[in-house]
């Protein structure tokens, strides 16, 4: 079976126009949809991105667990932030091959990369401050992932205006999907 799980950031909902996008075109592609919420997660109480990350990790795997996800599944993780910490440490933990769509992840989820992980794209703000952008794009490069660093945003990949956001979407889906192999 064809399977997009969703996995958010700490101030990212699976409801947000981008994820949305990225859903819908999945879904033309035969993907059945599985949106995890993180809300329940009182994240400003947290004092470390581990324990945070940690704590969404193992709330993703119970939710996994419900949807019988194996081995023989075609597996798309598409991430957020720290979803994309949970997203990769969960293709290791249950060593399944999972291809990924990182939406700013940080350095501690690159550190999550195994041979389970296969990256189809990372796409970055060129003004996030968890990450640098040329960073990401030189890492992506030497990993053989391609990474797409959009102009005049931050860690939300939003503008201020609703139009240029989703002007920026665009953008964005348009880049993912390019090559997408489905």
């Amino acid at each position: 079976m064809r399977k997009a799980i969703f996995f958010p950031g700490t101030g990212y909902t699976c409801d947000e126009r981008l994820f949305v996008r990225v859903r819908l075109e999945l879904e033309k592609r035969g993907f059945s949809s599985f949106p995890i919420s993180f809300s329940f997660i009182p994240f400003k109480d947290i004092e470390t991105v581990k324990e945070a990350a940690d704590i969404a990790t193992g709330y993703a795997l119970c939710v996994l667990s419900d949807l019988w996800v194996s081995g023989e599944d075609d597996l798309v993780f598409v991430s957020k932030s720290l979803g994309c910490i949970s997203a990769l440490k969960i293709s290791s933990l249950l060593k399944i091959k999972t291809r990924h769509m990182l939406l700013t992840p940080t350095m501690d989820a690159l550190n999550e990369l195994s041979a389970y992980s296969l990256v189809e794209y990372a796409v970055i703000g060129d003004r996030d401050p968890l990450l640098d952008a040329s960073f990401l794009a030189s890492f992506g490069k030497a990993h053989g992932f391609p990474t797409l660093i959009v102009p005049e945003v931050g860690h939300s990949l939003k503008k201020e205006n609703e139009k240029e956001t989703e002007k920026l979407n665009d953008f964005i889906i348009d880049a993912i999907f390019k090559n997408f192999e489905s």
